[in-house]
């Protein structure tokens, strides 16, 4: 007789005609005895081993908590069917060695080893590259996976099949399958949404199939995930390669009024311009060539948000400074004028470009920013500091 055992996104195990899953088992007890149970099903697990697994922490006495636990699993296993599935040693329990056990991990061990032994990335590979991400459901369920005695391989296995996936975006961007290559970056994502390698080939595979709109919005979204999330900015790559995209969709003709309405959208100008800090970086550039042409002084502002005094002292100094600076976003946006740029350069600190503004108007545009946001400072216990710099035509 043999049983199969899925761990990858929810648990389940079946004998073909009958399946006991996350559901049926009612209790994340039991899922994770069983579990623990399946995955060691080779050795002979004494009491005291389960106990330091399962209870270690628990003030009840835990040989009677584990026999009834034990008790309750071979309850509910009796709807697989009539077999002994755990067998009672002395002192131990084991699962019964004459039912065999086919599980989706291990599989997908097998299949990725495959993978990584293959002398060539060739059709072959992709087919083998398949077979391995469809065993992967997903992480391993959730019921299980922060287990002390699995979270290592839990960890192992979503790096193992973020492998597998890289090496089958190669294959498939060979091959131009732009569809696929999508499809399987999306499914990617899910699993880990931060892996940027993922969202270089998804710009690929938008590249490839010419969606240059939809590979510019995936590109704002990813940048502003990775910068809201973990307060880091996307790499040179995926830059580059965006711009890449971008320039090279600018190659088919157009009149020249299609491309003022595309570029200026639908919405009309109000107050300053937010942007993301890439953005930002490339108007400072044309600026500073702007103020080497016509002799004329440009400025840049940089404000930051910062504890008043001692504050924060009992609190999260980094979560109260950053919806300090989420405020200070708005206050910045509503107190300057149409045509001045703004990006928020880290978590706590804004840069602004005025153009035609002299040194003492950006002063007195700092201050007015400073008074307008006071009606916050009381809540947050911040204040604003800023510095206000002539942009340099040297770029």
């Amino acid at each position: 007789m043999t049983v199969k055992v899925q761990l990858f996104g929810r648990f389940t195990i079946t004998n073909g005609a009958k399946t006991l899953n996350e559901e049926t088992l009612h209790s994340k007890k039991l899922t994770r005895m069983l579990a623990y149970i399946l995955v060691n099903r080779d050795a002979i697990l004494s009491h005291q081993r389960l106990i330091e697994v399962f209870w270690e922490d628990d003030t009840r006495r835990p040989e009677g908590a584990l026999k009834n636990l034990m008790y309750r699993l071979r309850t509910i296993m009796k709807e697989l069917g009539d077999e002994q599935y755990i067998c009672t040693l002395p002192g131990a329990y084991q699962w019964n060695p004459d039912i065999a056990v086919e599980t989706d991990y291990e599989r997908f061990e097998a299949l990725a080893a495959r993978v990584h032994g293959a002398k060539e990335r060739d059709r072959e590979t992709g087919r083998l590259c398949e077979e391995a991400i469809a065993c992967y459901q997903g992480n391993i369920s959730a019921r299980i996976a922060e287990e002390p005695w699995i979270l290592s391989k839990t960890i192992w296995y979503q790096s193992l099949y973020m492998d597998i996936v890289k090496i089958l975006c190669a294959v498939y961007k060979e091959e131009k399958k732009w569809n696929l290559l999508e499809q399987l970056c999306n499914q990617a994502l899910a699993v880990d949404a931060y892996d940027e390698e993922i969202h270089c080939w998804m710009l690929e595979s938008l590249r490839g199939q010419k969606k240059y709109k939809l590979a510019a919005a995936h590109y704002e979204r990813a940048a502003k995930l990775f910068y809201n999330n973990m307060g880091i900015r996307l790499s040179g790559r995926i830059l580059e390669l965006y711009q890449s995209l971008m320039r090279e969709s600018g190659g088919s003709t157009s009149s020249i009024a299609s491309l003022i309405e595309e570029t200026r959208g639908h919405e009309r100008p109000k107050g300053a311009y937010l942007c993301e800090y890439s953005v930002f970086r490339q108007i400072y550039r044309v600026e500073a060539r702007r103020v080497t042409r016509l002799g004329i002084a440009v400025y840049v502002l940089m404000l930051t948000v910062q504890p008043r005094g001692a504050a924060f002292v009992d609190e999260d100094a980094d979560a109260v400074l950053g919806k300090a600076a989420d405020s200070l976003e708005k206050v910045v946006c509503g107190s300057l004028r149409a045509g001045d740029v703004i990006a928020r350069y880290s978590p706590t600190q804004f840069i602004v470009i005025l153009p035609t503004c002299s040194y003492e108007s950006g002063t007195g545009v700092a201050e007015r920013i400073r008074r307008n946001f006071r009606k916050y400072a009381e809540r947050y216990r911040c204040e604003i500091s800023y510095e206000l710099a002539e942009i340099s035509a040297t770029v």
